[in-house]
């Protein structure tokens, strides 16, 4: 199995880092899977799109503080992925970098526990501050950690790397949908906040088994890396790599229209409720058969991008979601609702599966870090930015219009992708800095 472009750029200046790192990956790749599958368990339990949200509706009754959740962890995902990608440059170790953010993260957990716990006990607006500060606290280091994670997977899963992505996505995603079943059930047997609280420790036991899970992972010593820059200089070489990077700069242009046409999935479920072809039911059909196929379309995915390269599943999953809202557009019944939400949940798969291998293999070695951050943190505003654009649109040109729009932005996106040449193709002619560590 050959080398992705990054590892095989890597192994020009440093062959022996690499074969080392070679010899741990089924260690690393058995131990990152497990920690994948332990934290989707965690993910389900402080879902920000559910669990999150009723929790603090529950105790507020406020429209404004449960939007605020949303806010908030969209502000943390996105906001410190630069953060997370300066402070990976110049490290000859991940590791430990690596496991001090997750420590601080698990912390985060445990305070979105504890503060929880409070309810009932403390004035409530005093628990909702405490509650909101510290599932910010999570949200941020999730952020930050983003590039951290990303970095290290460049270097310890020198070959297959699509397979593990894929895996990674497709047991999370079959465990998490179970764990959300479980946690509604839990949620609807005991009186709240106490089925909720049994959720949020129930997190924060599965994070400490990710972290157990994380402090067994290996990796070597990486030769002679350059000095980390000031955090300014970091920053002052983003304009650089969008102008001398052409391929990298049609991706990243291509994922914003994407992300931009993301914002419409929301609203297949409430055009249907609306246009009353769906039921209030149906829209647990609709989300079962968003993640089922997140989860499976993402792993064909990632065996399609470890196969052929990240390029096709970049154009693939683009198309996905121009199909998804195409057939979103049509609408009428239950069953092309949920074909809609299949497509569009494969092509959510991206984010996961297709970004950070995308922003792996285009970089430069001594640059990984800082592509994966660019590329999250340019995408962040966008994908925030489209649910707003589509909830202003919606109620003046109607759903159809939206969902026409979603599919002509996402077709466009995938023929910008399919203008990038695939980084596999640039590592064989020599291109893109082979002779720099990181």
């Amino acid at each position: 199995m050959a080398l992705t472009a990054d590892s095989e750029r890597l192994a020009r200046v440093a062959p022996e880092y690499v074969a080392r790192m070679r010899e741990h990956q089924k260690r690393n790749v058995t131990l990152m899977i497990l920690d994948g599958a332990a934290f989707a368990l965690v993910l389900s339990m402080l879902s920000e799109t559910t669990i999150i949200p009723a929790f603090v509706e529950g105790l507020t009754g406020s429209a404004v503080l449960v939007g605020l959740v949303g806010a908030i962890f969209a502000l943390g995902r996105y906001a410190p992925q630069l953060i997370g990608a300066h402070l990976v440059l110049g490290r000859e170790r991940r590791k430990p970098l690596f496991v001090t953010i997750i420590v601080g993260q698990r912390i985060g957990i445990l305070a979105v526990a504890a503060s929880a716990q409070l309810a009932g006990t403390l004035d409530t607006s005093l628990v909702v501050v405490l509650f909101l500060i510290s599932f910010g606290m999570y949200a941020a280091l999730a952020g930050i950690i983003g590039p951290v994670f990303g970095d290290f997977v460049a270097k310890a899963v020198p070959v297959g790397r699509g397979l593990f992505f894929g895996t990674v996505q497709l047991i999370g995603g079959l465990l998490g949908f179970g764990a959300a079943l479980v946690a509604e059930n839990v949620i609807r047997e005991y009186p709240f906040p106490v089925g909720n609280q049994i959720l949020f420790w129930a997190a924060v036991a599965g994070s400490l088994v990710s972290l157990v899970l994380v402090s067994f992972l290996k990796e070597e010593r990486l030769p002679d890396p350059a000095p980390r820059p000031a955090f300014t200089r970091t920053l002052a070489s983003i304009p650089g790599i969008l102008r001398t990077d052409p391929d990298y700069r049609r991706y990243l242009v291509g994922r914003l229209l994407q992300a931009i046409a993301a914002g419409g999935m929301g609203f297949v479920v409430v055009a249907g409720l609306q246009g009353s072809t769906l039921v209030p039911s149906d829209a647990a059909l609709l989300a079962a058969a968003f993640i089922l196929a997140q989860a499976v379309l993402g792993f064909g995915l990632g065996a399609l991008g470890n196969a052929v390269g990240w390029r096709a599943v970049m154009v693939t999953g683009g198309a996905l979601m121009a199909v998804g809202f195409a057939v979103a557009a049509v609408g009428g019944s239950l069953t092309v609702s949920i074909i809609a939400m299949a497509m569009l949940g494969g092509a959510n798969s991206l984010v996961f599966v297709g970004d950070q291998n995308m922003s792996i293999e285009l970089a430069p070695p001594g640059a990984t870090s800082v592509y994966l951050g660019l590329t999250s943190t340019a995408l962040g505003p966008f994908f925030i930015a489209g649910p707003l654009l589509a909830g202003v649109l919606s109620p003046v040109v109607g759903f159809t219009p939206v969902f026409i729009a979603a599919a002509v932005l996402a077709g466009a996106g995938a023929l910008l992708c399919l203008r990038v040449r695939e980084p596999r193709h640039r590592v064989a002619t020599g291109e893109r800095h082979d002779e720099v560590l990181p």
